[in-house]
This record gives C-alpha cells, sequence and structure tokens, in this order.
C-alpha cells in the first residue's frame, strides 16, 4: 500500500512541478494508480486509512480529468 501511497504522490507532484501537465510515463503511472486505489479502498478496514486513500484517490482523479482536458 505504502508503494500506491508513493507513486501517486510522486505523480501529484511531478504534475505541480511541471505546471498542470505530466511525462507519458507519469502519466501512465498516474492511471494505474487510480485503478489501483479502485481496488484496494473496498478492503481498507481502518476508517482513517480507508479515508486517505478516497482523498489520494480523488487528487490522482481530479489531476487526470485536468490532463484530459488539456489535450
Amino acid at each position: 500500500m505504502w508503494l500506491l501511497d508513493l507513486y501517486t504522490a510522486g505523480c501529484v507532484l511531478a504534475w505541480l512541478d511541471n505546471d498542470g501537465t505530466l511525462d507519458t510515463e507519469n502519466g501512465r503511472i498516474l492511471h494505474s494508480c487510480i485503478e489501483d486505489l479502485d481496488r484496494v479502498i473496498p478492503e481498507i478496514n481502518d476508517p482513517a486509512g480507508a479515508q486517505y486513500c478516497r482523498r489520494l484517490h480523488q487528487l490522482a482523479v481530479l489531476i487526470s480529468r485536468n490532463l484530459a482536458s488539456t489535450k
């Protein structure tokens, strides 16, 4: 789980550092993280952990939508 957090956060930081853009590889990683979060969030039993992951997922989705709208 911590790798999923790390990869998602890395994509968010790359997006921020590059004025709202991601290269192809980071875009692929971000989409993979969204899919993985979709799968794992329902399995998380800790309420605080689930809430954190839902927020991380929401942030990743918002960035993904921003990338799609700028193409």
